[in-house]
């Protein structure tokens, strides 16, 4: 899939603010292929419909199956408050281990 962004290389200032107009978040979803991490549509609409995403892969597979969910309703269905939801784990997620990327990388550069 064009433009994905892999789990190691998603920064924080990338993900659409889960609390503001999120503009952009259906282009966010599709850096991140559910399909091809799930496996199939049937294995990624169970991560999404399941409720109980806890990795940064699957917060993304279930943000990208709402993505196809949204499309392919037409609009119909109202996705935006799981999409701030799964925004705002994802969003927390990869500021955490932006922490503990810059923790680990101070106390190497310390002299001992």
């Amino acid at each position: 899939m064009e433009g994905e962004i892999s789990n190691s290389q998603l920064k924080a200032a990338q993900i659409p603010d889960p609390d503001g107009n999120l503009r952009g978040w259906v282009h966010f979803a599709h850096s991140f292929n559910g399909y091809e991490f799930a496996g199939s549509l049937e294995a990624c609409a169970a991560i999404a419909n399941g409720g109980k995403a806890s990795s940064l892969s699957e917060l993304r597979c279930a943000l990208f199956f709402e993505a196809r969910r949204d499309r392919h309703s037409g609009g119909y269905t109202d996705v935006t408050p799981t999409v701030r939801e799964l925004l705002r784990q994802i969003k927390a997620m990869v500021e955490q281990q932006e922490q503990s990327g810059r923790s680990k990388k101070s106390s190497s550069a310390e002299p001992r």
